[in-house]
């Protein structure tokens, strides 16, 4: 692991695993998780061997970022639009561990990737720097570390001139979101549920002073 000059820690292969267990107990509750688990508490302790997938994703294939080696919160980041083969998804463990919750957690979770998709290519499709995961440990919330994560990212963003958008089925994300400059750009409902994805954009801001004078490197490896 390799400290920038920003504050923030540029995470590796070995961070992998560790970089899944975080994301897995921050999101076991949300409410995306229990619709693709359906309820099923059992297979929710599987999520990290799930979460190890997305994690090698964003470190081979991405840019991953932690608050600190502890990573109390952690952001990956994709240059859109994102090209890995199908063999680069083979080599983070695809479809094994995406399989780990069953294959009716695979099928949705598949879903819920071309919908994310084909809302990008719908409402933005062009390029941009896509937060795909902002993932803070139930014990660090409200510390500030989601802010202390994303700030020195966004301003290099701006310096860049470079736009972002996610998406976020969290309403109370929604709001935080907007703090740092992302605006909703459109809204779509996942199938036979009561959860809505709000997709948002963050356009270059030149009045954004979110991290120090230092700079950190966006471009993928």
């Amino acid at each position: 692991m390799i400290q920038s000059d920003n504050g923030l820690y540029r995470l590796e292969k070995t961070d992998i695993k560790h970089l899944a267990r975080v994301a897995a107990e921050a999101f076991r509750d949300d409410p995306l998780t229990v619709y693709l688990l359906q309820g099923d508490t059992q297979k929710a302790k599987r999520l990290p061997i799930v979460f190890e997938y997305y994690a090698a994703l964003g470190i081979k294939y991405g840019q991953a970022y932690a608050s600190s080696p502890d990573m109390e919160a952690v952001s990956i980041w994709f240059d859109t639009p994102v090209r890995i083969s199908f063999w680069q998804l083979i080599s983070c463990g695809f479809p094994l561990k995406n399989l780990w919750c069953g294959f009716n957690y695979f099928q949705r979770d598949m879903q819920l990737n071309n919908l994310c998709d084909k809302m990008r290519d719908q409402l933005y499709p062009f390029s941009n720097k896509y937060l795909a995961l902002l993932a803070v440990a139930p014990k660090y919330r409200m510390q500030g570390f989601a802010s202390k994560v994303i700030r020195p990212i966004l301003a290099e963003l701006d310096r860049s001139n470079v736009t972002s958008y996610l998406e976020t089925q969290n309403l109370q994300n929604v709001n935080m979101y907007r703090r740092w400059g992302y605006e909703e750009i459109g809204q779509f409902n996942l199938p036979l549920s009561n959860i809505s994805l709000h997709a948002m954009l963050r356009k270059i801001r030149k009045d954004y002073h979110g991290g120090n004078s230092s700079s950190i490197s966006l471009q993928a490896e």
